[in-house]
């Protein structure tokens, strides 16, 4: 009777093998059969994915240069108020303008060639002195 029941262990231990030696088989198979169509609905879920992103950013894009826009235009709304007080003050003081700064600068390089080319004109070649001994 050991005998028998040795055998049958054997025989059902050498069966178990195989059949788990082939459910690793159709685990392998079908992880190849799934795997690929798998990785093609994860492409197609990623392009609608980017498709979406791109969308999304575009919009997001748009948005921004709107605001920038309007920032811009609430920035000269408050600046020009404030520039234009500092303006009245500094002209109130007597504090000359930016303009009026490079529009003397400019009449006085002028008056500085005019008065430059007067001396050249008007000044004769200088005399030699000459040495006188000293007694």
């Amino acid at each position: 009777m050991a005998t028998k029941k040795k055998t049958t262990t054997a025989t059902g231990l050498k069966e178990s093998a195989h059949d788990i030696w082939l459910a690793g088989l159709g685990a392998y198979n079908l992880a190849g059969e799934e795997g690929a169509k798998l990785f093609k609905h994860l492409v197609e879920k990623g392009g609608e994915q980017e498709e979406a992103s791109k969308e999304w950013m575009a919009n997001l894009t748009e948005r921004v240069q709107g605001l920038q826009g309007d920032a811009k235009n609430v920035l000269t709304k408050v600046t020009s108020p404030i520039e234009d007080g500092l303006a009245a003050a500094m002209h109130r003081l007597g504090v000359p303008s930016r303009a009026e700064i490079v529009k003397l600068t400019h009449r006085v390089e002028e008056l500085t060639k005019i008065v430059n080319q007067t001396r050249s004109a008007g000044q004769a070649k200088p005399k030699a002195r000459t040495r006188t001994a000293r007694a």
